[in-house]
Formats: structure tokens, sequence, C-alpha cells
């Protein structure tokens, strides 16, 4: 297990600094973690871990360890791929969400180069992104209830299977806020979607 000062010895002498604006995801395996606690995080971690919820920016988290220590904490829970960047725009990202664990793999890896067929991959990259979107709605709405449904949406394969997970969601919202929620819901997602297209 990697610990805060690990991370910061891996680092080297200058120090990492996160910009402030970029905001994480649980991946599922962080999910998961906050539930099993097998990775034996150290306090301060497992907080941050818990308190990640793809729509916290780091700013919003760094109240919660002593002043300096998030970037550190972050980068441990990003290299166990406990959690993602969901902004890969924004300043000091190296890469997005598909690289890191839980993500959904791309479904060309390993095809010959000219052989991609772009429509498809374009196509898979609007899936991801409807996804990340459906995750960040729930969180926003519901929280940590969100979170066994979050897992759902993460581990679609497919338009189909993410149709039918969103159904689910919609009636989620509905059960825990009410059927006006559960609308809205519905609305920003169609917001959302069209806007990215």
């Amino acid at each position: 297990m990697a610990t805060i000062s690990a991370v910061a010895r891996e680092t080297g002498a200058r120090q990492v600094r996160i910009d402030e604006r970029v905001v994480f995801a649980k991946t599922a395996e962080g999910i998961a973690e906050v539930r099993a606690r097998a990775f034996g995080l150290s306090l301060s971690a497992r907080r941050v871990l818990i308190m990640v919820d793809g729509t916290r920016s780091v700013s919003e988290l760094s109240p919660l360890l002593r002043p300096g220590e998030i970037d550190a904490v972050l980068m441990q829970l990003e290299s166990m791929r406990l959690v993602f960047r969901v902004d890969p725009d924004a300043q000091g990202v190296e890469d997005g969400p598909e690289e890191q664990a839980g993500a959904p793999a791309r479904l060309n890896d390993g095809a010959a180069p000219g052989s991609e067929p772009v429509a498809e991959e374009s196509h898979m990259a609007t899936v991801d992104g409807a996804k990340r979107r459906a995750v960040r709605e729930l969180n926003e709405r519901l929280g940590p209830d969100a979170e066994t449904m979050a897992i759902r949406i993460e581990q679609c394969r497919g338009v189909d299977e993410l149709r039918d997970r969103l159904r689910e969601a919609e009636r989620l919202v509905a059960g825990f806020l009410g059927e006006s929620a559960a609308q809205e819901f519905v609305r920003a997602m169609r917001r959302r979607y069209s806007t990215a297209e």
C-alpha cells in the first residue's frame, strides 16, 4: 500500500499540484473499497475517497485534510485506480477517465492501424460520456444512495444496456425524491446529451 509520504517521494523533490478545479469520481473499484476496506487506506485517504463523488472539485475536498495534503492523497487514490479525473480538459490533467481502471475499454483496442471504424469509436466515446454524465447527475441528486446504480451504469457495454440502466436510475430517483425530480433527471440527461452531439 502506498502511503502519502511514499507518493510524495515518488514524485521527486518538486511537489506535484493538481489544479483545484479538477473533479474526481470513484471507479467501480473505488466504490467497492468504500464498502470492503480491502486496501487498508489511511483515515485521511479513506475520508477523501468517501467524499469523492464526481461533483466536488479538488478545492472542495482539500478542507478534509491538513493544508498541502490533498494532492498526494488524490494521486495515491488515482494510482491505486480507485478514482479518476472527470474533467480531462482541466489544467494539469494528463489523461482522461478512459485510461483509468473502472472506465470502459475501447472496442477497437489492438486493431491494425487504419482499420478502426471511426464512427464506432466516436459512438463509444459518446456512450462513455453519457455514462459519466449519468453517474454525475445521480450523485448530485442522491449522494451515497446512488453508488450501486452508478456501478451498474459504469458497467454498461452498449447503448441498449445503458438505456435500460437509465430507466432504472429514473425509477430510483423517483423513489427517493419523487416523480418531478425523476423527470428533471431525464431532462438533464437529454439536455447534456443533445449538447454533446
